[in-house]
């Protein structure tokens, strides 16, 4: 009888453990940035429309020990410019926010 209840236990623990980390590993980390990149787009006054949310789908490049900056992603700049945003400060600090 009580192997039986030992395994319930068991099992009861790794489901709980299970529908606790879930969540946490498949959230999308991305979700703000690509807010924030389209809410700046917004701010300068562009309308924010598929073409501009699929370029803040990319990510700007995180800093690391060789390059300490943050720098925008090429793919997003070309597709922002292929949107029809010809200012490259504008698409630079879009593509910074995503």
């Amino acid at each position: 009888m009580a192997p039986v209840r030992t395994k319930r236990l068991v099992a009861s623990l790794f489901l709980t453990a299970a529908v606790v980390i879930t969540p946490m590993a498949v959230a999308a980390p991305a979700s703000a940035a690509g807010r924030d990149c389209t809410a700046t787009a917004k701010a300068l006054g562009y309308l924010v429309g598929p073409k501009v949310a699929a370029a803040c789908g990319f990510p700007a490049s995180q800093p690391t020990f060789s390059r300490p900056w943050v720098q925008p992603n090429d793919s997003c700049m070309t597709r922002l410019a292929n949107a029809g945003i010809s200012n490259w400060n504008h698409r630079f600090g879009i593509c910074i926010q995503a």
